[in-house]
């Protein structure tokens, strides 16, 4: 987290929403915004956690099956999320699928636990750490660490093809 008196506040400030029956959050400072996801524009021979395209106020975006692309699995006859948040990573605008957006939640520094290094490998990649509230956890993701190498790149430009 961030400890300089003018960008701690807003490093602590997590926008949370559920995946399936667990509850996740992403900082506040790279979401650019929240939409309803509508008709998405499939890809051929892409990876299952991109679904598709989709038109956000005019702009063409790629949308990125959060779920899946954290390597988590839907349940049998499960639809895919209803939500989408938008997110600025490294200069581009992705929006990540999710089932249902909550609220902004501030988490003190002294909340939050970095989890035992075991978890650091595989999806636990794109953990941030665990927020830590009176009765509930929530699962705090690093949106930078979510995409390798040039898979940001090619999203874009999937999405750039159409316009």
């Amino acid at each position: 987290m961030a400890t300089t008196a003018g960008t701690a506040d807003i490093d602590q400030k997590y926008l949370t929403f559920s995946l399936g029956e667990e509850e996740y959050g992403i900082p506040v400072a790279q979401v650019t915004g929240i939409v309803k996801v509508e008709e998405l524009i499939e890809v051929p021979h892409s990876v299952a956690w991109f679904p598709g395209l989709m038109d956000v106020r005019g702009q063409i975006m790629p949308v990125v099956d959060l779920k899946l692309r954290l390597g988590l699995q839907r349940a049998a006859g499960e639809e895919r999320g209803q939500r989408a948040i938008i997110v600025e990573i490294e200069g581009h605008r992705i929006t990540l699928m999710v089932d249902a957006v909550y609220h902004v939640h501030r988490f003190s520094q002294e909340s939050i636990d970095a989890g035992p290094p075991s978890i650091k490998d595989g999806s636990g990649q794109f953990m941030l750490g665990v927020g830590k509230r009176e009765n509930s956890f929530v699962v705090l993701i690093n949106v930078t660490r979510l995409f390798e190498g040039e898979e940001l790149a090619h999203l874009s430009s999937a999405a750039s093809e159409l316009k």
